[in-house]
């Protein structure tokens, strides 16, 4: 075989192969973007850490990737599409990145095949009592170019950016919660002030000076506690000691007081019934007749005078006695107002006692007017008898 022949056999085989490359190619469909990676955070392990995959342009969720014990992640994603990456972990704030996956079509053409783009995120630990709108901005963005003929990135907010953010974010809100404290602590509300300086430690957990303010706090606390604990025993017991000691006194003085009044009314109803006996016995007296010319004058006087002159009589008495009892009564009401401003009876023993006295008034008035008609009409019949004795002498005389 000549050496023209060979080279004739070469350059058709190599035409074969380079035809079927181009059909295969053409067959062949354009792969789609490779991301990879790792999730870390700043303190502590990773707890249920995510990612979530939104297409920018409508907002929409396009896959959520879960990641493994190490942080290690990896997505698949089609050319084309403009992504934003929202990176999360329980307990950190979250982290948001951009991707412009849009790629002229002849590059893609000429070689859809790119190295995969990998990245490292790393989450910050979520400090209470800080806003945590800074963390819904980008960090930063990955996109094609055209340059490199490749992915390259732009950075807005390095993670040590973040972390001094975080830091001077903490720093404020830490100086006003002591501030805070200390105007509470100053205005007496030592509980309130414990709690602001609980927060602020939270924030930062070594400055010993808070950690001994707290501690100082709680002891005066606990102190104001028992003092108000030991003031209301002490209270209780002063109370329980006054009315021991009031209570003898005042039953001594209300015995006293219903003793007094029933001893007061006894007494007027005894000088009522003295006074009603020695006028009875005085009226008995005058009408008694004492020698025969008193007896002979008593009998020729006419019933009808002397039931009239009798009913004067008794009713001048009657007036009498009445005049005496209401003479009594008022004495002893004044005696019982007396009494009632300087004794310490409470109201209900007063009017008991007071009730007690003025029924025994009323019947001593009554009695008066029953003792005195009784007394009238047994000096009518006895006069109407001597009257009667008189006129059979005289008859049988004559």
């Amino acid at each position: 075989m000549s050496f023209r022949v060979s080279i004739l056999l070469l350059m058709l085989n190599f035409g074969l192969l380079l035809l079927t490359d181009i059909a295969c190619a053409k067959n062949k469909e354009i792969p789609g973007l490779q991301v990879e990676g790792k999730l870390r955070t700043d303190e502590g392990g990773l707890n249920g850490a995510i990612i979530e995959v939104y297409e920018a342009d409508s907002d929409e969720l396009n896959q959520t990737a879960t990641v493994d014990e190490t942080g290690k992640f990896a997505l698949q994603l089609a050319f084309q599409h403009d992504y934003y990456f929202v990176f999360k972990n329980r307990g950190c704030y979250s982290k948001k990145l951009l991707l412009n996956a849009v790629i002229p079509e002849k590059v893609l053409k000429r070689d859809p095949y790119f190295p995969p783009i990998k990245i490292i995120v790393t989450l910050f630990r979520e400090m209470p009592e800080i806003d945590p709108s800074f963390s819904e901005k980008p960090v930063g963005k990955i996109f094609y170019s055209a340059e490199l003929d490749n992915f390259d990135s732009e950075s807005y907010f390095n993670d040590k950016q973040i972390r001094e953010k975080i830091d001077e974010e903490v720093a404020a809100t830490y100086q006003k919660k002591l501030e805070k404290a200390k105007t509470l602590e100053d205005s007496g509300n030592l509980a309130e002030a414990v709690s602001e300086y609980q927060t602020a430690t939270s924030l930062k957990q070594d400055d010993d000076i808070v950690l001994k303010k707290i501690a100082s706090l709680k002891e005066q606390i606990i102190k104001q506690e028992e003092k108000a604990t030991q003031a209301e025993v002490a209270g209780k017991e002063s109370m329980d000691k006054q009315l021991i000691a009031a209570s003898p006194e005042t039953a001594d003085t209300a015995d006293n007081a219903l003793e007094t009044q029933a001893n007061q009314s006894a007494s007027v109803q005894k000088t009522s019934g003295d006074t009603i006996t020695n006028e009875t016995k005085n009226l008995a007296e005058q009408t008694r007749p004492d020698s025969a010319e008193t007896t002979a004058q008593t009998a020729e006087v006419e019933p009808k005078k002397m039931f009239e002159d009798s009913a004067q009589k008794v009713t001048g008495e009657t007036e009498k006695q009445e005049a005496i009892a209401a003479t009594e009564n008022t004495k002893t009401q004044n005696t019982e107002q007396e009494k009632a401003q300087s004794s310490s009876i409470d109201g209900e023993e007063k009017s008991l006692a007071q009730a007690s006295i003025q029924p025994l008034e009323k019947r001593s008035g009554s009695g008066i007017l029953l003792i005195s008609g009784l007394m009238l009409f047994a000096l009518i019949v006895l006069l109407w008898f001597r009257r009667k004795a008189k006129q059979k002498d005289t008859a049988e005389n004559e």
